[in-house]
């Protein structure tokens, strides 16, 4: 499954076409990942380039579970519109479970308020909508 994820994470496709339609079908993907597969998918993350990483935390939503979550507090590390992906997709992680962590880790608050600061009208109000959902 890594090998297929990483292939269409990976393509040259426009944003367009991506978002529309692929996205879909790595988010499938994901949810049948096996152990191994979140492995490598987070060993070799580091490496990939920023519209990968972009992709990537637009796909991962609750259904993906703690590797997916790990994964996108990972990604609030790398620049500004990457956490800003992370943070959008973070919202779909609505189990107590999920809001106590985030909720309990002042960074990734504190990252959100410092991207709210200078973001576009759209990004800011994603960010308020996280910052007002882990309360």
């Amino acid at each position: 499954m890594y090998k297929k994820v990483d292939e269409v994470l990976s393509e040259n496709s426009s944003d367009n076409y991506f978002f529309d339609d692929e996205f879909m079908y790595v988010r499938e993907l994901l949810n049948d990942f096996t152990e191994d597969d979140w492995k490598y998918l987070i060993r070799y993350l580091r490496s990939k380039e920023d519209k990968y990483k972009i992709r990537l935390a637009y796909c991962i939503d609750e259904d993906t579970g703690m590797y997916g979550f790990n994964i996108l507090l990972e990604l609030l590390n790398e620049n500004d519109e990457v956490a800003e992906y992370a943070l959008d997709s973070l919202r779909s992680f609505d189990q107590e479970p999920y809001k106590n962590l985030i909720a309990s880790d002042k960074a990734v608050i504190k990252k959100a308020e410092i991207l709210q600061k200078n973001a576009s009208l759209p990004v800011k109000r994603i960010l308020e909508a996280f910052l007002q959902q882990n309360k």
